[in-house]
């Protein structure tokens, strides 16, 4: 177990939509949360250990009143400009149904750790949807009016842990990767190499 550089090169880095698609979910995800702010605050979390939810409290109110994530994103994704003109309701429609097909998806995977962990991070997205579909723009009254049962708030949080960790190791590791991979590549791949390099400092940019 640990950090593979190849690995995340040949499943993420290589391909640079992927890396496009990683941050556009996190900040999708990280939409839902601050948006989802004071129904977070207040859910309760209840763990059988007075401490643990002492603690569990705090974690959350460190996250969703972050002053330097409200200073650097005070607004990361604005959805409604996804749903408006005649399109909107059509294309809600449409991004449920294919996130149920994705759901059902799941269930096929052989490996159970695989699936369990995939369940809990579509969970996560379904939960990020939700918020997004029922909160209009900063609208106290629709937040109070939304409900998410105790696994969509685990969902929730968790999936945004992992992309958070996702974008870090991103970040972190792609000047090692280039080495790595300078070493690896012959000359007749160099062409491709330098497409990679173009990509990564796309990437840097975009941080």
């Amino acid at each position: 177990w640990g950090k593979n550089p190849e690995l995340m090169y040949d499943r993420v880095l290589r391909y640079q939509d992927r890396v496009r698609n990683l941050y556009f979910t996190f900040l999708f995800v990280l939409r839902a949360v601050t948006k989802a702010t004071d129904y977070l605050e207040q859910a309760e979390y209840d763990t059988g250990n007075h401490e643990d939810d002492l603690k569990t409290v705090s974690l959350m109110k460190q996250l969703l009143y972050n002053p330097k994530l409200q200073a650097a994103c005070p607004l990361p994704f604005d959805e409604a400009k996804l749903w408006q003109g005649q399109s909107g309701p059509e294309l809600k429609q449409q991004i449920q149904e294919q996130f149920r097909n994705i759901s059902a998806l799941m269930d096929c995977v052989g490996c159970e750790k695989c699936r369990l962990w995939g369940k809990l991070q579509v969970l996560g997205l379904g939960t990020a949807l939700k918020i997004l579909f029922s909160v209009e723009g900063q609208n106290h009254a629709a937040q109070s009016q939304l409900q998410l049962q105790r696994n969509e708030v685990i969902a929730l949080v968790n999936l945004l842990n992992r992309l958070s960790e996702s974008v870090k190791i991103v970040h972190e590791m792609g000047p090692s990767i280039e080495k790595i991979m300078e070493k690896k590549i012959s000359d007749p791949s160099a062409l491709e190499f330098s497409k990679w390099r173009r990509m990564w400092k796309s990437v840097l940019a975009l941080w």
